[in-house]
């Protein structure tokens, strides 16, 4: 005859062992990224992405999973009277032709948090393997200075998740500040 109280006790056990040693910590989770040299917060951090860099020499991001390679750099320039987004695009695309196997594959205005943007992306040689250098330029979101996103990787045959993945990134990018609960009273 079977005891009903080790029926019930059973799930537990296997919940217990299925939960693993209850005195291991949960990996931390960044949930925003601020960098101050740049001016920029990312809230919440895109998931797919982990921080690489993120101190005097600017943030960078890479894929969370390592096999998928690439690398996302923030640059923003000096502070302009005028942001021509248009001359950072034609930019991108003479480094892109000027590098060996140079395919550009163009560029496009978007709408963005940020306002208007261009990404603008295009395929090269760095040494034996292709490379395929995808870069988002818009205005600053706290001031007058242009804000680049540059997110090189392999090149694959489709393209569209890595320029899904920039376009969530530039959707999550806020002026350092921006955001931030108000103080209390």
């Amino acid at each position: 005859m079977r005891t009903p109280g080790l029926w019930l006790a059973l799930p537990v056990i296997l919940l217990a062992a299925a939960c693993g040693p209850p005195d291991q910590p949960a990996e931390p989770v960044e949930e925003s990224v601020t960098n101050e040299l740049l001016g920029i917060r990312l809230d919440p951090l895109p998931p797919d992405f982990a921080v690489a860099v993120n101190d005097d020499r600017g943030l960078e991001l890479v894929p969370v999973e390592a096999k998928i390679g690439g690398r996302v750099v923030f640059e923003v320039g000096d502070e302009e009277p005028l942001i021509d987004l248009v001359a950072a695009v034609h930019r991108h695309q003479r480094r892109i032709e000027e590098m060996p196997g140079a395919d550009y594959k163009g560029g496009q205005e978007l709408v963005t948090p940020l306002g208007s943007a261009f990404y603008s992306r295009g395929r090269y040689l760095a040494g034996a393997d292709l490379v395929e250098d995808t870069v988002l330029v818009s205005k600053h979101p706290s001031s007058n200075r242009l804000l680049v996103i540059s997110y090189r990787y392999p090149a694959g045959a489709d393209s569209s998740v890595r320029v899904q993945q920039l376009l969530e990134i530039v959707s999550v990018v806020q002026a350092v500040g921006s955001g931030a609960a108000p103080a209390g009273p």
